[in-house]
């Protein structure tokens, strides 16, 4: 999970930071082909092997979307389930705090690696787990390999051209059209009449083989890093750990103070709607398994070309507007959620006929669910990537680690305490209050982004001078 925030002040920028050199990259930007931008982008080795790894480990976690009713189909309560997934996320938020500090202080290609294989084994061990135990300690695993998991993220970042950030963080995306073959592979092993429960076993095999695959292909093409010259340190870990996410804390507060607040505000918006989402659509909406399968997978299918765009049109035009229109969205989508229990379908049932006859369980394109899910889920994508465009173009890379993961920690704070609440609301009033809080976080999160700058208040290129004159400055 990536994390970003960001700042006011974009007056300011305009205004001091703007400098010739600045605008000369700008018309550069806007003389650029989007396939240009790609090639430039993928002719560095690193930056290529990494991308294919990660285009395995994002189609594989389109699966993760069905957790939550793989853990309620073996038996757990909706409380249970909100408890475990409170003890990962506490889990990942204490590894978010280390990991930073490892991926600016050590081999982020090792650190990246070592992620992969770690989430391998967390697939594994679930697959295989006869019990609740086991597979809550499957389940750790994959909070375990939070404590390496930003050095494959600073790794990345490291490798791009600034000019095509948005280009190059959007192709990241592109891993989820093949995110269409596992659900795919799920929809025809459920038609074929097999259990859910033993469909998404044979995926997590599956996923724990990718994983393993992709650990061996890191460690054996992409190049090391070095953590470059860094202030004197002192002989004491833990006292060189404190000071330096203290001074990164620091820089935080210095350049993205407001969009710390709207990601912390969007976490919890996030949690109360991922956790009642497919229950809702499963059990109050009355959609099968099957139907909830044939909307991710038709979302997958709309939402990237959209991302691609999008991170061109960043790269030439800057973030503030996207952002905005972007999360505009997030409301539409979650109300229509709401209205979807009293209007089901927006087309007449002959329509749903002549679409069921096509492929079955093709009516579900005209259902109100699906079109607030898929709105909800391309949105969620789009935001994403211009967060992590942000990420890409405006934070120092030698801290790039700590800076993440300092995101990370304020995202998974609010995680932590948000799922055990959410469930027990479940479990008391199903999910319409679930769904209603996150439209009211929503109009919060809108109101913020309206009314004050989202922009990086120094420019990287600032904070990467200060940081090069003195490696304990900002």
């Amino acid at each position: 999970m990536v994390d970003r925030d960001e700042t006011a002040g974009i007056e300011e920028i305009e205004t001091t930071s703007q400098t010739e050199e600045e605008l000369k990259t700008r018309e550069e930007q806007e003389s650029v082909s989007w396939f240009e931008a790609v090639r430039r982008t993928v002719s560095n080795k690193n930056f290529t092997i990494f991308l294919l790894t990660a285009w395995i480990y994002s189609s594989l976690q389109v699966v993760n979307r069905y957790f939550p009713l793989y853990l309620r189909d073996v038996g757990l309560t909706y409380i249970m389930v909100g408890v475990l997934v409170s003890l990962l996320t506490g889990v990942s938020l204490i590894g978010e705090f280390v990991s930073g500090y490892l991926a600016d202080n050590y081999d982020r290609r090792k650190l990246a690696s070592i992620t992969m294989a770690i989430n391998g084994i967390g697939y594994f061990i679930i697959a295989f787990s006869g019990d609740i135990l086991i597979m809550a300690i499957g389940f750790m695993m994959f909070g375990i390999s939070s404590f390496t998991g930003k050095g494959g993220t600073a790794y990345i970042m490291e490798q791009i051209d600034r000019r095509h950030g948005g280009v190059a963080v959007s192709l990241f995306t592109l891993g989820t059209v093949f995110g269409l073959i596992p659900l795919f592979v799920v929809g025809v092993l459920l038609n074929f009449g097999n259990e859910f429960l033993v469909v998404m076993r044979t995926m997590f095999v599956v996923s724990g083989v990718a994983y393993m695959i992709c650990a061996f292909i890191r460690i054996k093409w992409l190049d090391s890093t070095d953590p470059g010259k860094r202030a004197a340190k002192s002989e004491n870990v833990v006292r060189d750990f404190i000071s330096e996410n203290i001074r990164s804390i620091k820089l935080l507060a210095r350049v993205f103070p407001v969009f710390i607040a709207v990601f912390c505000i969007d976490a919890l918006s996030d949690t109360f709607y991922g956790f009642a989402n497919l229950y809702y659509v499963n059990e109050t909406l009355g959609f099968g398994i099957g139907d909830i399968n044939l909307m991710l997978l038709l979302t997958l299918t709309f939402s990237i070309p959209l991302t691609l765009y999008l991170g061109k049109l960043f790269d030439k035009y800057g973030g503030k507007k996207l952002t905005l229109t972007v999360y505009s969205v997030m409301p539409i989508a979650i109300g229509l959620l709401i209205v979807a229990q009293h209007v089901p379908y927006i087309a007449p049932v002959s329509w749903l006929a002549v679409a069921d006859s096509i492929y079955p369980g093709l009516s579900v394109l005209f259902s109100l669910a699906f079109i607030a899910t898929a709105i909800k889920s391309i949105n969620d994508v789009l935001w994403m990537s211009v967060i992590n465009t942000y990420i890409q173009k405006s934070l120092p890379r030698q801290d790039l680690g700590k800076m993440l993961s300092l995101t990370a920690v304020f995202v998974l704070s609010i995680v932590t305490f948000g799922q055990i609440p959410a469930g027990v609301i479940y479990e008391l009033f199903q999910g319409i209050p679930l769904l209603i809080m996150a439209l009211g976080l929503n109009f919060v999160i809108l109101y913020i982004l309206a009314a004050k700058s989202i922009e990086p208040r120094v420019s990287v290129e600032e904070l990467e001078e200060e940081l090069r004159q003195d490696p304990s400055a900002t």
